[in-house]
């Protein structure tokens, strides 16, 4: 048998639920709220309200104009002049400028920290990077002639005095 203190509270809910329709409803009747479509409203002549136009701003320029390879002033080094790894880590020494798409194959030695190389030609700009054609001689003798970047991507100066 079903006692009544089961009922309870679905009952209570229940109730809630058809007082809150009730009142719900009489207020929509008492107030005449009633149905209107975004047609009523364009056609009555009403204002409506539209967005603001877009304000143009200025756009920042971050590339800069390319360097001109025949004015030597311009850049850190000159040719023939013997720089070295600066940074605290290996640097590589490639076959062509630029580090994107590149296969391992492109990697012909790495210059340890502190390690000296001489610049034979450059700059020549490739992946946002300047780079210098350099000669290096590993610890073990090895000479290797490829391309060294002058810093990173991200700032950080890989050559220096």
């Amino acid at each position: 048998m079903i006692s009544i203190r089961s009922l309870y509270w679905p009952g209570f809910v229940l109730g809630m639920l058809l007082m809150t329709t009730i009142s719900c409803v009489g207020f929509a009747m008492f107030f005449g709220i009633n149905q209107r479509t975004l047609l009523d409203i364009q056609a009555s002549g009403e204002p409506v309200w539209t967005p603001p136009p877009p304000t143009p701003t200025a756009e920042v320029q971050l590339a800069q104009a390319p360097r001109s390879s025949t004015d030597a002033t311009e850049y850190a080094f000159r040719i023939g002049e013997t720089v070295r790894n600066i940074t605290s880590s290996r640097v590589n020494i490639r076959r062509s400028p630029g580090y994107r798409g590149k296969s391992g194959d492109d990697i012909l030695a790495q210059a340890q920290p502190g390690d000296s190389v001489v610049i034979n030609a450059g700059p020549n700009e490739a992946d946002s990077l300047l780079w210098w054609l350099v000669q290096y001689q590993s610890p073990s003798g090895v000479i290797t002639e490829g391309w060294m970047a002058e810093a990173t991507g991200s700032g950080v100066v890989i050559m220096g005095p």
